[in-house]
């Protein structure tokens, strides 16, 4: 059987056809619940409350640290129980035992995602340059790029699978679960936003585009997949952007983003904060690097053209650039650090 890579680039090679869109996206927003942040009528802010009082609601108080571990557990609970009661995605919408082939209706729905968010990449010039950018989760990868790498994000698109989440959340695509908000649901789309993602990756490799895959390197072979899939299409310079924080921090940061966002959910506004099972962090320790995905990092440094790390460790402190390697230098390697 084919790998799954393979069989979405062969998929993309054939491009997307503009009669595979449609109202596919107004009839699926349609269908959203009353006040669903991507549903018809909602604006920016809570929705007015029923009989036609139009002022806002009074104000949500933050959840106390003891409702929050509360709340925690209820995630990790029904998140449980909607997996075993099959309401993922890749049970519920793929037609093979090996859950690689999407129906039908789910597959015109992939296009229309793929086809909106590519339309943003519109402006990125076609130089065949890439940059894969890695670290664990809460590490701030975006910021780094943005703001430290000296990179001009409006020269790279970027691929990030929890922008596929995101897109899916506002678009109504992530299995309702009681209790829970759409990005805490998007735990249940995890293997398609995957496959969207790469299947995006795949429409702007065949243009040459600039493209930033934002990735938390956590295994060395997909790295190598990335890279040679992107040699294969012509890409002459390939560089990498590591961030490192411990694992520690990674946990503290992403608890703080979901409980911020989840307050935020509760007051009417966004989509949720996303929950990332600390398991998640937990697995990649290693004592020798920190995390597994320094590791895998190292390891594959001979693959790029050029590449970077930085250490954001530190709450309030700017990123520092700890090593960095470009042809160009003097001794093939400069130590800033």
């Amino acid at each position: 059987m084919a790998a799954p890579d393979a069989k979405v680039e062969l998929a993309e090679r054939e491009r997307l056809r503009p009669e595979q869109t449609g109202s596919g996206l107004e009839e699926r927003l349609a269908r959203l619940p009353e006040g669903h942040p991507s549903g018809t009528g909602y604006e920016d802010g809570p929705r007015p409350r029923e009989g036609g009082d139009k002022r806002a609601p009074e104000r949500v108080e933050p959840l106390t640290d003891a409702e929050y571990a509360e709340h925690l557990a209820e995630v990790e609970s029904k998140l449980d129980k909607a997996r075993a009661a099959g309401l993922a995605t890749d049970f519920q919408h793929t037609i093979d035992l090996g859950r690689e082939v999407w129906s039908d209706e789910r597959q015109a729905i992939h296009d229309e995602i793929v086809k909106e968010l590519y339309a943003r990449a519109g402006s990125v010039p076609c130089e065949y340059k890439a940059i894969l950018a890695g670290g664990l989760a809460g590490a701030g990868k975006t910021t780094v790029l943005t703001s430290h790498a000296g990179i001009d994000s409006s020269q790279y698109f970027v691929i990030n699978p929890d922008t596929v989440k995101e897109e899916m959340a506002r678009q109504g695509l992530v299995p309702e679960v009681d209790g829970l908000s759409p990005m805490e649901s998007s735990d249940l789309v995890h293997e398609e936003s995957s496959f969207i993602a790469r299947r995006l990756g795949h429409v702007a490799q065949a243009d040459g585009r600039n493209i930033v895959w934002d990735i938390t390197m956590a295994k060395e072979s997909s790295i190598e997949r990335r890279v040679n899939g992107l040699r294969s299409d012509g890409y002459s310079q390939i560089d990498a952007i590591f961030v490192g924080i411990s694992v520690e921090v990674s946990l503290r940061r992403t608890a703080e983003r979901h409980r911020e966002g989840h307050d935020q959910y509760r007051m009417g506004n966004g989509l949720g904060g996303r929950y990332i099972p600390p398991k998640l962090i937990l697995d990649q320790a290693d004592l020798d690097w920190e995390s597994q995905n320094r590791r895998n990092f190292e390891r594959a440094k001979s693959l790029f053209d050029g590449w970077s790390r930085y250490d954001n460790s530190t709450d309030g402190q700017l990123p520092v650039l700890v090593e960095a390697y470009r042809p160009t230098d003097d001794q093939n390697r400069r130590n800033v650090g």
